[in-house]
């Protein structure tokens, strides 16, 4: 993961998270509470070998540190089919070379947002929830065809080797 990868404040309602680190540096921000400013300043640094593990419905988010970037295995438990597709989706258009121009669409973050079960705080939550509403059918021919172009079983193999 590159320097300053980071996500919007979320949480998950249908798996935890367990955040390994490999190398690098990266912290991890979680509360109980919905409020961005408490979750902000939560910060913890992840250490290799000691990972951490974020339940279903604990707010959220992680960043990466530092110049050098992050290796980092995550775990979902229990795993789930969607995330799974997302995964597919994403080093697909990677491969394809299409990520980077995609990389801030709203309408793609709508999808990744919905595969991955991560329902937004703050207010990201309400700039989405609006993208949602306005461009739906957008959203929704978006996802189909990144299904169609990536749910497949080569991309399957493709993360079980990489």
């Amino acid at each position: 993961m590159t320097p300053g990868t980071t996500v919007p404040p979320h949480y998950h309602t249908r798996f935890s998270e367990t955040f390994d680190l490999i190398e690098g540096s990266i912290s991890v921000y979680k509360s109980t509470d919905p409020d961005v400013e408490a979750l902000e300043s939560s910060a913890q640094p992840l250490e290799v070998g000691k990972p951490q593990t974020v339940t279903p419905n604990l707010f959220h988010k992680y960043l990466v540190n530092g110049d050098g970037g992050a290796v980092l295995r995550v775990i979902l438990e229990p795993g789930d089919a969607d995330f799974e597709r997302l995964l597919k989706i994403m080093n697909g258009l990677d491969a394809d070379g299409k990520l980077a121009k995609l990389g801030d669409s709203l309408v793609l973050m709508a999808v990744v947002m919905e595969l991955s079960d991560a329902h937004l705080i703050g207010p990201a939550k309400g700039m989405l929830d609006g993208v949602r509403r306005d461009q739906k059918d957008e959203i929704e021919k978006l996802r189909a065809e990144l299904l169609k172009a990536y749910d497949t079983e080569e991309a399957l193999q493709g993360l079980l080797q990489g």
